[in-house]
């Protein structure tokens, strides 16, 4: 017996408001960060009652997570997406440079959902307080940082790297890129003196050599993804 798996028209509605209330939500946050995300004029900026929009998303804390998660489960293709068009003979470190350049591509791309994680993980405040939107929040950083941290090990394996925690060096490499990407303002001010690819570039090469990777092949990895000059 053949199931039919495809969404009732019912459920495609409900999907597609939902995404209009979160691109919605993504550009108030854009204008006027958080503090400006307001259940009441969200409503009203989406043409629904405060009862209708809580049908979609219960609570500030929902539509937070939701936003996040979603933004993370796009974080996480573009990795999968650049790890599929490495060759398979490519060194480990070229992999790991790759999905290094895949994350810095999702932010030149995606500039509003960048900032929502810039924004989300700035604020001191914990911004997600219901324990299962945190839970799959968590969740769902870790699924986004699993294919870095898979190259990191497969580096290890091959003898790439020295050994190390996958996870700190991990969360190391998305440090990097997230900080300098938060860079472009004052890139504006001094275009001369701040070249974020450039940035990255030297700091992923430093991080590499500092876990063990031998510089020649370091610089092999680097120059294959970023092609361009090492400092």
């Amino acid at each position: 017996m053949i199931h039919d798996v495809q969404a009732s028209p019912r459920a495609r509605r409900h999907e597609a408001n939902l995404e209009r209330i979160l691109e919605t939500a993504l550009d108030v946050v854009a204008r006027e960060g958080l503090e400006g995300l307001q259940m009441a004029r969200l409503a009203a900026a989406v043409d629904y009652t405060p009862g209708a929009l809580y049908r979609y998303v219960e609570s500030k804390d929902a539509l937070v997570a939701l936003l996040v998660t979603r933004t993370l489960g796009q974080v996480e293709a573009a990795l999968g997406a650049a790890e599929a068009e490495v060759p398979a003979r490519a060194t480990p470190l070229t992999r790991v440079a790759a999905l290094v350049a895949a994350y810095r591509g999702f932010v030149r791309g995606a500039p509003h959902r960048f900032g929502l994680l810039a924004i989300a993980m700035a604020e001191p405040r914990i911004l997600v307080g219901d324990g299962d939107h945190m839970r799959a929040t968590a969740a769902a950083v870790i699924a986004a940082m699993t294919p870095l941290a898979a190259a990191l090990d497969a580096a290890v394996a091959g003898e790439a790297l020295a050994a190390g925690p996958a996870v700190e060096r991990t969360l190391c490499l998305f440090a990097l890129v997230h900080g300098l990407s938060q860079l472009p303002k004052l890139a504006r001010a001094a275009p001369t003196a701040i070249d974020v690819d450039a940035l990255v570039v030297s700091g992923l090469r430093a991080l590499l050599i500092g876990w063990g990777g031998a510089p020649r092949a370091v610089d092999h990895a680097v120059r294959t993804i970023f092609t361009r000059e090492l400092p």
